[in-house]
């Protein structure tokens, strides 16, 4: 018997799965790229899969993925599953670690999530034992079917959006951003720049709602925004009627009522499982200069609303000193080289070409826990193809912040890779 933590965990798996044609995997939770990072795709004798699809807390794509890998994998799902088993003939590794990027190490060697504790064996009478209790779970487990499968989408979907951000609670709106763009919880925050007043109509009709309703005392409006700003909405407002942009505060949509949206004055944007997230001084400062070449939906002339994660990728691409073309060259450079020796890194590619190069590392470098791509060039003994190698690079280190660097070179470290002076 041997103890795994959340480093030596995705290896010792991928061994045993990797000799074995039948496997027996019963683990509640699945994230996207497990399919890959353990090696499942492959022809199989048996594979029988057991997760937790009720939990809100599984992938149901990857769960399709798994089903969709041969006639001789079976996919079951258990609402009462937390347990995580991955057993075959010769070996089995049981601990804590879900199949998902925060409990395996599916996104590198060097991650930053949960501290998980295994322990892998081949004594034949605790295999027995645990052959007995997969076969449990497996058999009074329930069969998945299309219905189960949209159902489990949206319970994802709603724990998806009310989970905390990669990096824990903070403060920094621009960081948390920059870390995890995708994160459901910053689709409703907007950054909004004006240059108009609202009408005497509006202003009447304000007046009238708060006689009306005096819960909305001490809210200020907009007018003709239309579905742009919907109730529970942060907007990060911009008087661009002057010669710079001024910051008017964080604005919260509380009422919407004909052509006017209620809004609330807050000191911060306020997401309970992210934090009461503001935007630094030096942020603040670079996004007053920039804010009205953001591009965004125009509403009318100096008016346009823009989604925060699009805000922040055009201020990492902001800076004069950066040459985003050679830039860009060189981060397509990493899938070109890649796909030499058959590594097809598609999703990188994607997220170069949709934020831009800089952007692009400077997301992947801010993201606590190491990417897929970065496990895969640790298992080919190509780390000189990461981007935290290029971004410590004598050529472009000047384009990094001390943390991205300090970060940078902390992970290539512990990946074992020599790092330049």
């Amino acid at each position: 018997m041997q103890f795994l933590n959340e480093r030596d965990g995705l290896s010792t798996i991928r061994e045993m799965l990797g000799k074995a044609d039948a496997a027996t995997i019963v683990v509640a939770f699945w994230g996207a790229g497990a399919i890959d990072s353990l090696g499942l795709r492959k022809q199989w004798q048996s594979l029988r899969v057991v997760c937790n699809l009720d939990s809100g807390a599984c992938n149901p794509s990857e769960i399709e993925k798994i089903m969709g890998l041969g006639a001789n994998v079976e996919v079951r799902s258990d609402p009462r599953l937390h347990g995580k088993v991955y057993l075959t003939a010769a070996q089995a590794v049981l601990g804590s670690s879900n199949a998902s990027s925060n409990g395996l190490v599916v996104e590198g060697p060097a991650i930053s999530g949960w501290a998980e504790a295994n322990i892998t064996t081949t004594d034949s009478g605790l295999l027995a034992q645990m052959r007995t209790w997969c076969d449990e779970r497996f058999l009074t487990a329930d069969a998945i079917t299309p219905d189960k499968i949209a159902l489990a989408r949206a319970a994802w979907n709603a724990r998806r959006a009310a989970s905390p951000a990669i990096g824990g609670l903070s403060t920094d709106l621009v960081g948390s951003v920059r870390s995890q763009p995708d994160h459901p919880a910053f689709a409703g925050i907007k950054v909004v720049q004006w240059a108009r007043t609202v009408s005497a109509r509006a202003e009447k009709e304000h007046k009238r709602a708060i006689m009306a309703d005096q819960s909305l005392t001490g809210t200020d409006i907009y007018e003709g925004w239309g579905d742009d700003m919907q109730i529970g909405d942060w907007l990060i407002d911009f008087d661009v009627s002057g010669e710079t942009a001024k910051f008017t505060g964080y604005w919260h949509v509380v009422h919407k009522q004909n052509k006017l949206t209620f809004v609330r004055k807050k000191d911060y944007v306020e997401i309970p499982t992210i934090g009461n997230l503001k935007i630094s001084s030096d942020d603040m400062t670079q996004l007053k200069k920039m804010v009205s070449t953001v591009s965004g939906k125009s509403l009318g002339p100096n008016e346009k609303i823009t989604p925060i994660a699009q805000v922040v990728s055009s201020l990492d691409n902001s800076a004069p000193e950066i040459n985003t073309r050679a830039f860009d060259r060189a981060m397509f450079a990493i899938y070109d080289q890649a796909t030499a020796f058959g590594y097809y890194p598609h999703d990188f590619r994607s997220m170069v070409e949709k934020l831009g190069g800089f952007a692009a590392a400077k997301q992947l470098i801010n993201t606590p826990r190491v990417s897929q791509g970065f496990t895969r060039l640790w298992e080919e003994k190509r780390l000189d193809l990461s981007v935290e190698a290029l971004a410590v690079s004598s050529k472009w280190r000047a384009l990094f912040s001390p943390d991205e660097l300090k970060r940078s070179r902390q992970r290539l470290k512990e990946a074992g890779y020599p790092i330049p002076d």
